[in-house]
């Protein structure tokens, strides 16, 4: 709902501009689209019930608004005429105006109530809002699966230190938390004099909270609740501010208070407890601790599974994802249903489904996690669904979607649209809906997963809401999937039929068709004037009219056959809406046409495999917020390129071909001091580039040399080649690489590698392949108390037996690192 008004915001704002004959009806359809989003934020969790009978008519009507603009402007630039007929938005905007008083009222008569009644809402009717009291189980409570986490939590609770803990337990709904939590309350009755449980929803009542606290102290010791030790168990605590009104009335006595809070939310764990030593986070179940809690929901828990049922049964539990939750509402499926290998194998080739269809708790549980999201989140999470199962999905390449699909509210004069879209992202992580599968050294995610059945949530909401139709064509060996969107089509068939079906409609923004080889750029893309991304793969160059795509953000191309270099058409640089061009597996290169330099580009992000064939000053010029940038150099250089002029470059990577012609090319580079992350690969270093580049990259925190050689003896032009000394990295200077987290090394010839100083010390993971000739490296490297982990792979004997005297001596001074070997 709310999404549709944000990505109808970017249309009106953007192409206002195209619509200069309709300027009225588009000032007041943005205003009204500005105020219902600006009524939905300050809407209430209780109001939004009352809400959510408009969420329909909102969508329906911000979709309409958005097809009658978009078609409007499509016509336009189809005919090339620049005036059309004005697009009718009448109709649209009496629909907004309903829709906002009705809004309106709704708002306000919640407001009224809220001024009315008591300073505290009352707790609503619906699952999150039961009433806190909780049943208590018995203490012949088991739990499987969690020994280690029962042994962990229990020292936490029952240990003698007096000052107050809280003791926060994170996960994703239906990880067992509350079920951990039970157990060791009951467990450790006897430890504690009182004990409190109380469930805090998120339309929590404090008052009745409180009385329920109360409730469970009504045995007769609630006088000497100064004297005695106590234990709170707070289960499901959904934000700070809920916290921040129960902390207050349990003050440190230092009598061995005990406080444990359940969370979906890591922010709300930090704000409870900022020790993160004291954070326990749930993890999922292993193979063998699904299959025994499967067993035990099915036969008992002193039984076991029929041989005949074995492989079956466990193909089921694997399926559930660890998710205990999954697995117990499977058991109780199967344990009502007959025992037949028949059923099983069906029941084990639909367990996702057959999970939500015959559990309401369950999809009740999960459901909670996506309606208590902000409405800003929702279209980012259910977006997620459309990728298949287990698939691991790049943070860049979501933040590029997110981006095409309109679904990123901008900060005014604030950060661009790729720093919210990452919050955005971490959002959803510290919610626990998605799972981090990869990280950058510095923390920043790059690759995350979602849990098979919250996909399926996502797909039951999309469904519902008609925000995304996911149709799926199985191969046996291959299964494929597409997407098909109102606004989108994502494509890894490799049957061309099939991409003319999404030729259909017409207002597409998101074309990914990266996996199909066209010979030919297809014309008929041409017709997709709204595209904001594309991703496709061809043998041929670009046309000029692809600058047609006026709102294109994303141009990723793979050129084949891969390695053949291909010049971008001058008119590219007309697009400035153009945000990150990517070439994949080959280069691209850029001569200003009749020597005219393009326009400024200051919305331009990304710039990868770009020759340094026509790469100028002047063209550095006009890219002055380029983050990341790629360059491939073939050519002599004649002029140095300054770099340091792009004061926002965070990530470089640098290659070339290793002839003789390109030897000195890093030479003609000045690195710009913020570079955070520097990749050299197929280069020629020469002397002196490292010693530059560790004293002035103050800021680097990622290092990767990949298939390049160090010079041994420096080369004079115009003098024959001498032989080179045996190649050598030296780090001379007192301060070189003071933030350098990670360093690769990779195929290098390098033989000597040493040091007179101390040296990375901040350097946290150093990896080391391939590299047969290397015979030394600094031992100073071992007094980084940073250091967490070396990985040597096919290297040389030499590196493996200095690596290791490295670990045996953090080990005799007491602190320890992870050493990989392979290949040795």
């Amino acid at each position: 709902m709310a999404y549709a008004l944000q990505s109808l915001i970017h249309i009106l704002e953007q192409d206002s501009d195209r619509l200069i004959d309709n300027n009225p009806q588009i000032e007041s359809l943005l205003e009204k689209t500005r105020s219902l989003i600006d009524l939905l934020e300050k809407s209430s969790p209780l109001s939004r019930n009352d809400i959510k009978s408009l969420e329909s008519p909102i969508r329906d009507a911000a979709h309409e608004a958005e097809d009658v603009i978009e078609s409007h402007i499509r016509d336009q630039i189809l005919s090339g005429q620049t005036q059309l007929p004005a697009a009718d938005l009448k109709d649209v905007i009496k629909t907004f105006d309903s829709i906002k008083e009705e809004m309106s009222k709704i708002v306000a008569d919640d407001h009224k109530n809220k001024i009315q009644a008591d300073p505290e809402p009352p707790a609503t009717t619906d699952v999150s809002s039961t009433p806190p009291v909780v049943a208590v189980p018995s203490s012949k409570n088991r739990v499987i699966g969690f020994d280690k986490d029962l042994s962990l939590l229990t020292d936490r609770l029952i240990g003698q230190r007096p000052t107050l803990e809280i003791i926060p337990l994170i996960g994703m709904g239906g990880i067992g938390k509350t079920t951990l939590a039970r157990k060791l309350y009951t467990d450790l009755q006897k430890h504690f004099d009182i004990r409190a449980w109380v469930t805090v929803s998120q339309g929590y009542n404090m008052q009745l909270t409180l009385l329920t606290l109360l409730e469970c102290l009504r045995t007769g010791v609630a006088d000497k609740m100064h004297q005695a030790t106590d234990d709170q168990l707070v289960d499901d605590i959904w934000d700070t501010q809920a916290w921040d009104q129960m902390r207050r009335f349990f003050p440190d006595n230092e009598n061995g208070s005990r406080i444990m809070l359940t969370t979906r939310q890591s922010a709300v764990a930090n704000h409870a407890n900022s020790s993160s030593s004291l954070h326990h986070n749930m993890q999922l179940l292993d193979k063998d601790s699904s299959w025994e809690l499967l067993v035990e929901k099915v036969f008992g828990e002193k039984a076991s599974c029929p041989t005949g049922l074995r492989d079956t049964g466990r193909k089921i539990s694997n399926n559930c994802g660890g998710l205990p939750l999954a697995i117990s509402v499977m058991g109780g499926l199967l344990y009502a249903s007959e025992k037949t290998l028949e059923f099983w194998d069906h029941v084990e080739k639909n367990v996702s489904s057959a999970i939500t269809k015959h559990d309401v708790q369950f999809k009740n549980i999960l459901s909670l996690s996506y309606n208590y999201l902000p409405y800003h989140l929702k279209p980012c999470f259910l977006y997620v669904g459309a990728f298949p199962e287990d698939y691991e999905i790049r943070v860049s390449k979501i933040v590029k979607l997110w981006m095409a699909e309109g679904f990123l509210k901008p900060v005014p004069n604030s950060s661009p649209l790729e720093d919210a879209a990452e919050a955005y992202l971490g959002a959803l992580v510290d919610r626990n809906l998605l799972v981090v599968r990869r990280q950058e050294s510095d923390g920043k995610i790059k690759a995350f997963s979602i849990h098979d059945l919250l996909r399926e949530l996502c797909l039951k909401e999309s469904d519902e809401e008609k925000f995304m139709w996911l149709k799926s064509l199985d191969a046996p060996q291959d299964p494929e999937e597409i997407i098909i969107r109102r606004v989108s089509a994502h494509s890894s068939l490799r049957h061309l039929p099939v991409l003319f079906l999404f030729l259909y409609f017409g207002l597409l923004r998101v074309l990914d068709v990266f996996q199909l080889e066209f010979n030919v750029f297809p014309s008929a893309i041409l017709e997709l004037v709204n595209l904001r991304y594309l991703a496709f793969t061809c043998h041929s160059a670009l046309p000029s009219s692809i600058s047609r795509f006026r709102n294109l953000q994303s141009l990723i191309i793979r050129r084949l056959p891969s390695g053949r270099a291909f010049a971008l058409p001058s008119e590219v640089w007309e697009m400035t809406e153009l945000r990150h061009i990517k070439s994949k597996e080959t280069c691209i290169w850029y001569y200003p046409k009749d020597g005219k330099i393009q326009p400024l580009q200051d919305k331009l992000q990304t710039l990868s495999n770009l020759q340094m064939y026509g790469f100028t000053n002047q063209v550095v010029g006009k890219i002055p917020n380029i983050r990341k940038l790629g360059l491939y150099c073939n050519v002599s250089m004649q002029s140095v390129i300054d770099l340091a002029s792009l004061q926002k470059l965070e990530t470089l990577k640098c290659s070339s071909d290793l002839s003789l012609t390109t030897r000195d090319f890093l030479s003609y580079l000045t690195f710009p001091p913020c570079l955070q992350k520097l990749t050299l690969s197929f280069c020629r270093i020469p002397w002196g580039v490292m010693t530059t580049i560790g004293t002035s990259l103050y800021n680097l925190k990622q290092l990767k040399i990949q298939h390049s050689d160090f010079q041994g003896t420096e080369w004079m032009p115009n003098e024959p080649e001498c032989d080179p000394t045996e190649p050598e990295w030296e780090l001379t200077g007192e301060e070189e690489f003071p933030q350098l987290e990670l360093l690769l090394l990779e195929d290098m010839n390098l033989v000597k590698w040493t040091s007179n100083n101390s040296c990375f010390e901040s350097l946290k993971h150093l990896l080391i392949r391939e590299c047969c000739s290397l015979k030394e490296i600094p031992l100073a490297i071992e007094e980084s108390e940073a250091l967490e982990k070396i990985e040597v792979d096919e290297s040389s004997p030499f590196v493996v037996a200095l690596v290791k005297q490295i670990q045996k001596n953090k080990l005799d001074s007491g602190d320890d690192i992870q050493v990989d070997v392979h290949g040795a």
